[in-house]
């Protein structure tokens, strides 16, 4: 597999995915070993596509912040020096510029209701047009 990108590479070696037969697989300690993806969506997917399909996170939410992720900032947490920006490959949160809000991939994985996420993204979208943004 010679021919994947580094970002893709070190976002296997972060999450310690094995490659057999034809997919990439999770096998952590004193959990089953399960199927994260196929190669097919390995090959075609961006960093986005995979980390959020790793984070088991929905289309929806991928095609959101594929969309706008220009407005944000991918962090994770340091336990020395808090928040840091790091590479998307790598971000376990995401920072929203405009707001300062801090996204969990894990409070995203919360969000089931696709009317919910819509009204998250309509929260978030209301600081591009202060105007219109009331903060509570």
């Amino acid at each position: 597999m010679a021919d994947i990108n580094d970002d893709k590479q070190r976002l296997i070696q972060k999450f310690g995915l094995v490659h057999e037969e034809n997919g990439w697989y999770s096998e952590k300690e004193n959990s089953h070993k399960h199927l994260i993806f196929k190669d097919a969506f390995f090959e075609r997917a961006d960093i986005i596509g995979l980390l959020f399909r790793i984070n088991k996170l929905c289309m929806a939410k991928v095609k959101y912040f594929r969309q706008n992720i220009d407005k944000y900032e991918p962090l994770r947490y340091d336990y020395k020096r808090g928040f840091i920006v790091v590479p998307l490959w790598d971000a376990d949160f995401l920072r929203h510029k405009l707001s300062g809000y801090i996204l969990d991939f894990r409070y995203l994985q919360t969000i089931t209701v696709y009317e919910d996420f819509v009204r998250l993204c309509r929260e978030l979208e209301a600081f591009e047009n202060p105007e219109g943004h009331e903060k509570g």
